[in-house]
């Protein structure tokens, strides 16, 4: 598709996103007919119960929770990693390669460890989210702002520091159920998600989400460099902070809801922006929807792959993205000897 149509993209993109998502209440150990399906969500819009308690356990309680929760993790990875690379001017930023994503599961790693409720685990996630990224901007900060190789080094460092403290906190934990979760945690995955969580969790990625669309037009100006953006009349450094908390919040929901996810941040702007061109405000909403369909479809491939095992989420997109890198990598250099 052109990029001159992002009109016509944004709503294949929609039309794609709501098919996978009723593919994925069919598919699984137990297929349920899509008919069903759609007799299942009509009897709870409506009232009507003409289906069975088995097939409306699985789509209401296990299977749809999972989708929804798909959505807003890729949503979120997506819309953040959009971000990052705006603010940084830098084709290779994202929570994890920045060290984000590794700061934020660090976080809840460690308010396992501690014995904190769902809730402060969450708080001091996206707190060491901040801290992780401020880190990586102070050190990498220089009289032209942010240099790309710089920040690329920095926050690979950065993510390696975090990992090697979740890595600490494991091996201090001595409650085997404690570390058990860790361990699921940080390989990532959907199969404890449920209403309770999503039920806040969900409708704040939304609004987070919705907040950076108000941004297109200053991440526009970021792009363009620190020093004209602020010629033309951009607070860079308030914006650049309202940037940078919005895509740590992002980050940390996105964990908290389904653990360290590698790559979607990375990938899924490239491809957006293949899509639907560089204007962020359509870019946007495009990366986040093109995450949420992304991490869905891959959900679906963990729960169906092996069963009745079911395959790590964060292992599915670290081998999905990895050749996605390479060839994003490849061709950021192709245009360097073009130039």
């Amino acid at each position: 598709m052109s990029a001159r149509r992002p009109g016509t993209v944004l709503a294949v993109g929609l039309a794609a996103t709501l098919v996978a998502l009723l593919l994925s209440l069919g598919i699984g150990v137990i297929h349920v007919p899509f008919g069903d399906v759609g007799r299942v969500l009509l009897g709870a819009v409506t009232g009507a119960g003409d289906t069975g308690d088995l097939q409306r356990t699985l789509v209401l309680e296990m299977r749809l929770p999972r989708a929804v929760g798909a959505l807003a993790v890729g949503a979120a990875l997506g819309a953040a990693g959009c971000m990052l690379q705006a603010l940084l001017r830098d084709a290779l930023a994202s929570p994890t390669i920045i060290g984000t994503a590794q700061a934020s599961g660090f976080g809840r790693v460690l308010g396992v460890f501690l014995g904190f409720s769902y809730h402060g685990s969450v708080a001091l996630s996206f707190a060491m989210a901040v801290i992780g990224t401020l880190i990586v901007l102070a050190i990498s900060r220089s009289r032209r702002g942010f240099p790309a190789q710089t920040v690329l080094l920095t926050g690979v460092n950065v993510g390696m520091l975090f990992a090697a403290l979740i890595g600490l906190v494991q091996y201090l934990s001595r409650d085997e159920g404690q570390l058990s979760r860790m361990v699921l945690m940080l390989l990532g995955g959907l199969w404890q998600v449920t209403w309770e969580p999503l039920r806040l969790i969900a409708p704040v990625i939304a609004v987070v989400v919705a907040a950076a669309l108000l941004l297109g037009r200053h991440l526009d100006l970021l792009a363009l460099g620190e020093q004209d953006a602020r010629r033309l009349g951009l607070h860079t450094r308030s914006v650049g902070m309202v940037v940078l908390l919005l895509s740590c919040l992002l980050t940390s929901l996105a964990v908290s809801i389904a653990g360290v996810i590698a790559f979607v941040g990375l990938v899924v702007p490239h491809a957006a922006r293949r899509l639907v061109g560089p204007v962020h405000g359509v870019l946007l909403p495009a990366s986040a929807l093109l995450g949420g369909l992304m991490v869905l479809a891959t959900d679906c491939i963990a729960r169906t792959a092996a069963p009745p095992s079911e395959l790590p989420l964060g292992v599915l997109t670290s081998l999905i993205g990895v050749p996605c890198f390479l060839v994003v990598m490849r061709s950021m250099a192709r245009r360097e000897t073009a130039l």
